[in-house]
């Protein structure tokens, strides 16, 4: 995810980074001048996150929710690296995916469109083993392409670029 959000100029840019974890991604676009709300279910990942800032010197909103739950208005940038593995019960929040390892994804794609800015672009990452064309599928009313990928032993990562289908009717 990082390998392709290297390639996109942020500076300026309103970014959301939902289940922000580490904070990894939401730091890296406000070292580049974005300005930047970090987002998470967990506390705890919250307050690491803004420790980090602390000693970039970045100054960034953090806010606790359910993936839009707390969030308001719309963003140039949305960046989701959601928890992707399958799992029939929910033991670790952090990486578990659901059934199907999508269930979360799906719910962040459901309300992107009420905060993603009509020019932009949202970053998910998928795993080869969750299907992603499925997710393609399912959601018309938006345009997924893959920008990046690696190799892993065992799957393939996929950062799919997300942007509102402007030839679907909005509902």
């Amino acid at each position: 995810m990082l390998d392709a959000l290297s390639t996109i100029p942020v500076e300026g840019n309103k970014i959301v980074d939902v289940g922000t974890g580490s904070g990894i991604l939401g730091l890296f676009c406000a070292l580049r001048g974005a300005s930047v709300i970090i987002s998470d279910i967990d506390q705890s990942s919250l307050l690491h996150a803004q420790k980090a800032a602390k000693i970039l010197k970045l100054d960034l909103e953090a806010t606790l929710s359910d993936l839009y739950s707390n969030i308001n208005g719309q963003f140039d940038l949305i960046l989701f690296n959601p928890p992707y593995l399958v799992s029939t019960a929910l033991e670790d929040r952090a990486v578990d995916g659901g059934k199907k390892g999508v269930e979360i994804a799906t719910r962040f794609l459901k309300d992107l469109e009420r905060h993603l800015k009509p020019e932009g672009t949202a970053l998910l990452l998928m795993s080869s083993q969750n299907n992603p064309p499925s997710i393609c599928d399912q959601n018309p009313e938006l345009d997924l392409s893959t920008v990046a990928r690696r190799a892993l032993f065992f799957e393939e990562l996929q950062v799919l670029c997300v942007r509102l289908n402007r030839n679907v009717a909005r509902q």
